[in-house]
């Protein structure tokens, strides 16, 4: 469960940076993307937090063959966020957020204070938190893209994907998304093509957005992947040398600043992130 937090709150000397993963469209790989960023950061010896947003699905735990006893609709029947956050057998902690992300903002603000206290000792103690968004734009998320660090689009040469992966930056981009940009282009056929898909999008980004991609990434649709999906072992483990774990190890260390960019500003503080996130003012 969630690691002993006897030592009194840190949250100005040290804040986890929040990585939200999305995409235009389903089908995509998002959910993959995220098991195995947050599997590669925790072998970088990080402390991560994945918090599942993507209601209704259990993505996650299938890809994992994890299972949660509890979400964090149950905090507000009386169980602890100890209880309900797990720590998984592939070093990092999961947090589903349950059936309906609209449950998560109906209760009232005296149970989201509480829940605000104990996620601010638990989230002092990480170095990541991943948030697995549901696929596609919603308003109702915008509270999440505004406290985001980086923001991670997983798009496919699919038409479909990426004309909503575009759809989707260009909302953000008109309500001022803030975070640093990474684009992944997942289950191309060969390099070339995802090299090719990397600069058209860039160029059609900065032309008619003010986003800016930090770093893309292609993954190649390896055979090994779907059966790594079908063992429910992710691929970073299973397979260590096959190019989609290089591509998913490429966007960890740049998240992690292991290239060299680790000197980045955080815009706000965590207390104000969370009270974002949970919708408890700024």
């Amino acid at each position: 469960m969630i690691p002993d937090q006897a030592a009194t709150l840190r949250n100005e000397l040290k804040t986890a940076r929040f990585i939200t993963i999305a995409s235009g469209k389903g089908g995509v790989g998002k959910s993959l993307v995220t098991m195995n960023v947050a599997i590669s950061l925790s072998k970088m010896n990080k402390k991560v937090l994945v918090i599942d947003m993507d209601v209704g699905f259990a993505n996650l735990e299938v890809l994992g063959g994890i299972h949660l006893e509890h979400t964090l609709k149950d905090f507000f029947s009386g169980i602890s966020l100890n209880e309900i956050v797990e720590k998984t057998k592939y070093g990092f902690w999961l947090l589903s957020s349950g059936n309906d992300v609209n449950d998560i903002y109906a209760f009232q603000m005296g149970e989201k204070e509480r829940l605000f206290s104990e996620f601010q000792r638990f989230g002092s103690e990480m170095d990541y938190i991943l948030i697995d968004m549901g696929a596609g734009y919603s308003s109702l998320m915008d509270n999440v893209y505004t406290i985001t660090d980086d923001f991670i689009l997983v798009i496919t040469p699919e038409p479909t994907a990426i004309m909503d992966g575009y759809t989707f930056l260009k909302i953000l981009s008109i309500k001022g998304l803030k975070s640093r940009l990474f684009l992944i282009v997942n289950m191309v056929n060969d390099l070339s093509e995802g090299r090719l898909l990397i600069k058209k999008f860039g160029e059609v980004t900065s032309k008619f957005t003010s986003l800016r991609f930090e770093k893309s990434y292609s993954i190649l649709n390896d055979p090994r992947v779907k059966r790594s999906v079908r063992e429910q072992k992710p691929f970073v483990i299973s397979y260590e040398k096959i190019q989609p774990t290089f591509g998913i190890m490429g966007i960890s260390s740049a998240i992690a600043g292991k290239d060299g960019k680790n000197n980045i500003p955080e815009r706000m503080s965590f207390a104000s992130k969370i009270r974002r996130f949970f919708r408890l003012g700024r």
